[in-house]
């Protein structure tokens, strides 16, 4: 028994193989069952790393104390988070203002929009003139009649629970905001003893930079992709260039969708409505959409990742899959979890490996 332990240590290759298994189950019971409670206290730590340092200049060149510093820094960033969130939702809710205002006019003109697409179909497949267009007419009564129907009486069966889902998210928010206060104003005695606990901080460590550089970049051309469409759109008067600019930059930060989620099919309706200025404009848009990505990306991400478009895709996937929606994330944050440790635990054994030079 104890030779045939010998060689199965010996055969690296069945040892990785192993360890990739017994990392996949642990991310995965770890991801199922202790993820829900840590993640309050996850976020908190990714907020104080990024706050800490603000804290060390106080504390070192100002000569307040570690707690004075940590309220001091989370009242000032909270502040202006607050006062930014105001201005942007004040900025959405006036131009959704307008757009519920004007919701008659934009139902005619898609009907009209609808109407022209109609009469191209029927003239491409010979049908009757107006066939496409009545059972366009009737598929989108029916779509409405189920929403009233089904949609609408669970929304109102519901709110018992909305009001439990508000309360919890509260107590979230709360516990997580207090959690970052505690971790920031002993950030550096944390994570300190212990031979396990070095373990954790190292791939705890190496997963926040990998992520970090991944949400950095993302944000930066999200936030450059929404300054493009936010300028084109109002270069071409569309009263709800911030609402949608914000909308297409979120969108864009997804691998799998991009801005031509929006752009290109806005853009091939209007150029079968007629408006050939607006389908130009949105075209143009998209190409210099692309083209930012094209030359941000390699730059902002380069190599630090070593996840390709297809493998984000799958882990995504493969998340949704065993998590639900929340694992579109999960999937990629396992794999970069996983990853780190396994080149840990490599690192360790070949350090822990007899020198074969001895004399």
């Amino acid at each position: 028994m104890n030779e045939f332990i010998t060689k199965i240590k010996e055969n690296k290759e069945l040892c990785n193989g192993i360890l990739i298994v017994e990392i996949i189950l642990g991310i995965i019971l770890v991801f199922r069952y202790l993820l829900p409670v840590v993640v309050p206290f996850f976020i908190a730590f990714i907020i104080a790393s990024i706050l800490r340092p603000m804290v060390d200049w106080l504390v070192n060149c100002k000569k307040v104390s570690e707690k004075w510093a940590s309220l001091v820094v989370m009242l000032l960033v909270g502040g202006m988070i607050l006062l930014l969130g105001k201005y942007v939702l004040t900025a959405l809710y006036r131009q959704m203002e307008s757009f519920v205002v004007y919701l008659p006019f934009y139902k005619e003109q898609f009907m009209v929009g609808l109407g022209n697409c109609c009469s191209y179909i029927d003239t491409g497949f010979h049908l009757e003139e107006g066939a496409a267009f009545s059972y366009a007419t009737e598929t989108l009564l029916g779509i409405f009649s189920d929403f009233r129907t089904t949609v609408l009486p669970k929304l109102t069966t519901s709110t018992v629970a909305a009001l439990k889902q508000a309360f919890s998210s509260l107590l979230f928010v709360f516990i997580m905001l207090y959690a970052t206060l505690c971790i920031l104003k002993n950030y550096h005695h944390l994570l300190q003893k212990g031979k396990i606990m070095g373990y954790i901080r190292q791939v705890l460590g190496g997963v926040m930079h990998l992520l970090g550089v991944y949400v950095r970049a993302e944000g930066i051309i999200a936030l450059v992709q929404a300054v493009i469409c936010g300028i084109g759109l109002w270069i071409l008067k569309n009263p709800y260039f911030i609402l949608l600019a914000l909308l297409i930059g979120m969108i864009d930060a997804f691998p799998v969708f991009g801005s031509g989620t929006i752009l290109v099919p806005w853009a091939v309706y209007r150029l079968l409505t007629g408006d050939i200025r607006m389908s130009i404009g949105l075209f143009v848009l998209y190409l210099l959409c692309t083209l930012n990505r094209q030359l941000l990306e390699p730059r902002l991400l380069g190599q630090k990742l070593g996840m390709s478009t297809l493998l984000t895709l799958f882990l995504m996937y493969t998340g949704y899959r065993l998590f639900g929606i929340f694992g579109f994330l999960l999937g990629p944050v396992g794999y970069l979890m996983g990853r780190e440790v396994f080149r840990i635990v490599n690192e360790k054994n070949e350090s822990e490996k007899p020198n074969g030079n001895l004399a």
